[in-house]
């Protein structure tokens, strides 16, 4: 089938493609625009200058349509130069040259105008802030050698070059209204970029104190049994082996407490596991409220859980355990109108009788554990006690 004239095939795949592969457009250069803006206004407000100027000095129609190329016409073409570079390095290296050129074309006029005073010194200081503010001191040397080339460029169009650097009162009150005026625009950007420098700073600084919340948060929760919120294994495998060090340099004993819900299996059967989960959250609470500074609390896994007791020997580790114990059996934790009760059985080890390392250590206190479970249950065990 043909395609009707002036009708083009539609292909959606193609039209995507193309779509997507349309560049995007370049953003200007923040150097272009604030140049331009700059240039088009200090041009602008010259022009009275130079043309009350040019009028006292019976200037030529030549010299006038020049002026006025100059001032009006130049900002907007070496705008259209620069911001049409591909990205914002040729950009700003494209800004770099229009400088250079304006500086030159200031200093033929300044050179073909006779060097009037007030108008060839805001124009070298326009210039020599520019210079300074984009290429740092080095900048002085370009300028002055640009300024230089555009001197003898005047001497080689104009042979001998006039001697004229007097002004008339307007002209050096207008010239020092421009060159303040020109200040305080300059004072101004460089002000509001201090400004949206310093907001860009706060706001990354507000980021990476979130980021770094965030982050410790993250840490935290990497570290936490999310059903119970005490730490867990990862936490207890990273913290136990510092803690023996730190009980060894000290000399101080630390003993484990291996707690263990009985019968957990038929609470899971009988209720389901929202009740199962219910018994744990509160086994988790009631350790939370027994825990002293410096203890620590984990679940190991399933219905197990881990008291790491620093500076405690067997004797009042295992007291504290048996309150533990009779705690938790008078606990009644209600889940659906039913009211649910355990018991829990325990295993203790102590260092160094029973290890010095964090691996024998907690296999002592899971044997204790095993013994206190197959001795009834709802007992203590210590592993020093456990052929």
């Amino acid at each position: 089938m043909k395609t009707p004239p002036n009708e083009t095939p539609l292909n959606p795949g193609i039209a995507r493609s193309t779509a997507a592969a349309a560049p995007a457009p370049v953003r200007v250069h923040w150097m272009v625009r604030m140049n331009w803006r700059n240039r088009s206004l200090f041009s602008a407000v010259l022009v009275p200058v130079f043309a009350v100027h040019l009028r006292e000095v019976h200037a030529d129609t030549a010299t006038w349509v020049l002026m006025l190329v100059q001032l009006l016409l130049f900002p907007q073409l070496v705008y259209g130069y620069a911001s049409r570079q591909r990205d914002s390095v040729r950009q700003r290296r494209a800004e770099l040259g229009v400088m250079h050129l304006e500086a030159l074309l200031f200093a033929l006029w300044s050179a073909l105008l006779g060097f009037p005073l007030w108008p060839s010194f805001i124009l070298f200081a326009a210039m020599c802030l520019n210079f300074v503010v984009f290429m740092g001191w080095h900048g002085l040397w370009r300028l002055v050698l640009v300024l230089a080339a555009g001197v003898l460029l005047g001497a080689a169009l104009v042979h001998p070059l006039r001697w004229q650097p007097d002004t008339s009162l307007l002209v050096t009150g207008m010239c020092m209204a421009v060159f303040t005026a020109f200040l305080i625009s300059f004072a101004r950007d460089g002000y509001l970029r201090a400004l949206g420098l310093h907001q860009s700073r706060s706001q990354a600084r507000r980021q990476l104190e979130e980021i770094s919340l965030l982050q410790a948060r993250l840490r935290e929760a990497a570290l936490r049994d999310p059903l119970t919120g005490l730490y867990n294994r990862r936490h207890l495998s990273d913290t136990l082996p510092g803690a023996l060090a730190r009980c060894a340099r000290q000399g101080t004993p630390l003993t484990l407490v291996m707690i263990d819900i009985d019968h957990f299996k038929q609470i899971n059967d009988r209720h389901g596991h929202a009740a199962g989960d219910a018994m744990l959250q509160a086994l988790a609470q009631l350790l939370q409220t027994q825990v002293r500074e410096g203890d620590m609390a984990c679940r190991v896994g399933g219905e197990e859980f881990l008291l790491v007791l620093e500076n405690a020997a067997l004797r009042p580790a295992w007291e504290r355990a048996q309150a533990l114990c009779q705690a938790f059996e008078a606990l009644a934790v209600v889940h659906d109108g039913a009211r649910l009760q355990a018991t829990v059985s325990c295993g203790l080890a102590s260092c160094p009788e029973d290890g010095t390392d964090a691996d024998t250590l907690l296999r002592s206190a899971d044997r204790a554990l095993y013994a206190a479970k197959a001795g009834g249950r709802n007992q203590l065990r210590a592993a020093s006690a456990v052929a």
